[in-house]
């Protein structure tokens, strides 16, 4: 069983935070960032392929997945025993009935929104991400939880969580959002 390192996380809300109370949340430690080169190696020591082809593979797939997600596709990796993950396109936007009075030089006269003043040029897109169920649940059954001390001084390893945090929808595998993914 792997030990799993965690550590223990504070939030002190500061006074512009109003509603906000002081908190501790759990959060993973990622350790490392393993690269396609370095897959290729490990996929290359089961006796699969050579790496160097296995790397083209693993490049060549990352560029067919972003291709399909901007065609508006779903795109599902699958293990053996199921979804590993799936990729998608996302988007957020919204307008509110207070958007509009506060903005009446571009709705005048108007006071409540409607799906038309909703428009393109109002959406954030990103790439969103699920984990399947069956890997998440195996995942959670063969590993250990080892606590490590926090340092805010860390920087995490996760190029996710240091380039985009808060956006994006990594979810875990505890949802019901995996289509075509049967438990049995």
């Amino acid at each position: 069983m792997a030990n799993n390192k965690w550590r223990a996380k504070e939030f002190t809300p500061t006074a512009n935070q109003i509603g906000m109370s002081h908190s501790w949340s759990a959060q993973a430690v990622v350790e490392n960032v393993i690269t396609n080169k370095e897959l290729a190696k490990k996929i290359e020591a089961r006796g699969i392929s050579r790496a160097a082809e296995i790397k083209a593979i693993l490049e060549e797939a990352a560029n067919v997945i972003m291709e399909e997600i901007q065609e508006n596709n779903r795109v599902q990796l699958e293990g053996s025993d199921g979804i590993l993950a799936s990729f998608f396109p996302q988007c957020s936007g919204s307008i509110s009935d207070k958007d509009v009075q506060e903005n009446q030089e571009k709705y005048p006269g108007k006071s409540v929104a409607t799906e038309d003043m909703l428009t393109a040029d109002m959406l954030t897109w990103n790439v969103g991400a699920q984990v399947g169920r069956k890997f998440s649940k195996q995942f959670a059954m063969n590993k250990a939880a080892l606590k490590v001390a926090y340092s805010a001084a860390q920087t995490p390893a996760d190029p996710q969580e240091e380039q985009n945090q808060g956006s994006g929808d990594n979810q875990g595998g505890g949802n019901d959002l995996n289509p075509g993914e049967n438990d049995g």
